[in-house]
């Protein structure tokens, strides 16, 4: 005890502030091994691409958490990681493993100006060496940027398109037939139940579970499904026709007049024929009530 109160003022006293320097940060973009297949590992690409805030590798990409400057030029990252080979290795009977993340550490110090040393650890774990990763030549770096930019318009066009083709799909809920009885209709929920987000279809005479929708115009939308005919229907039921006897096997098909009408048609003897059932959305009280029907219905199964 007396040697550790002697020596605590020696430590005190010998206590200085950090150096400061500049903090390092290596260039985005890609890098491979250097050696005789460097410029064909970069041109596939497959070696490791570092981002402003992520990295990334074959079939593994990391988005970082936390950077710590450990020294000059030396790097602590902090990372949580997909790595789709990891995760099937680990536990290829878990349900989920594609989903699965892992939280990774990298270390990251600089050789010169185009060469870094690199330590990842593997299921939070290091197992393998430092490597050595050289930044690819610029045609590596142009035809990267070109090929990300690419992605990004297609990404934004792909989500336009699909935006556009869900706007033709009916709003899910309850429709009934207009007419008299149109309150009555809603209140039973027995005309007709949209349900794009479960995949079914429930007419005023069949249950359908849907297989597939093809937008064919912006305002239509065709549907292969399989149906049935509801338990004690009336005189006027009709059999939706097996698809797997129809061509292009659309059984389905709806027009969409505005948010709260729509017209069904019904394929039968191989043709959509007559002008369609109309169809009007029920009120927002008919909607919950459903809503809370199916609720119901669920925690009584369970």
């Amino acid at each position: 005890m007396l040697m550790l109160v002697a020596f605590a003022p020696v430590a005190i006293a010998q206590e200085r502030p950090a150096p400061a320097f500049d903090k390092w940060r290596p260039k985005a973009g890609a890098y491979a091994e250097p050696g005789k297949n460097f410029e064909s590992n970069c041109d596939e690409g497959n070696d490791m691409t570092i981002g402003a805030k992520s990295v990334s590798g074959s079939e593994w990409v990391c988005d970082f958490k936390k950077i710590t400057d450990l020294g000059p030029g030396s790097l602590k990252v902090e990372m949580v990681c997909d790595d789709y080979n990891l995760a099937q290795n680990l536990n290829p009977r878990d349900p989920n493993w594609a989903s699965r993340q892992f939280n990774e550490v990298m270390f990251v110090k600089r050789i010169d100006d185009a060469t870094i040393s690199v330590q990842k650890s593997l299921n939070g774990k290091f197992k393998d060496p430092p490597w050595r990763a050289a930044y690819c030549p610029l045609k590596t770096q142009r035809a990267l940027a070109e090929a990300t930019l690419r992605a990004k318009v297609e990404a934004k066009q792909k989500a336009e398109v699909e935006l556009t083709l869900k706007s033709a799909h009916p709003q899910d809920g309850v429709y009934a037939a207009a007419g008299a009885d149109f309150e009555e209709r809603c209140a039973r929920f027995r005309d007709t139940v949209v349900a794009f987000a479960r995949k079914s279809i429930t007419t005023a005479s069949n249950i359908c579970q849907i297989r597939n929708t093809q937008v064919q115009l912006p305002d239509t939308v065709r549907i292969d499904a399989d149906c049935m005919l509801q338990s004690a229907p009336g005189p006027d039921a009709v059999r939706v026709q097996d698809p797997d006897t129809i061509q292009d096997r659309k059984n389905l098909m709806f027009k969409k007049i505005d948010d709260k009408t729509v017209i069904l048609w019904i394929i039968n003897n191989g043709h959509f024929t007559g002008d369609g059932r109309k169809l009007s959305y029920c009120s927002d009280q008919v909607q919950r009530a459903y809503a809370g029907q199916r609720r119901t219905g669920k925690q009584s199964k369970n």
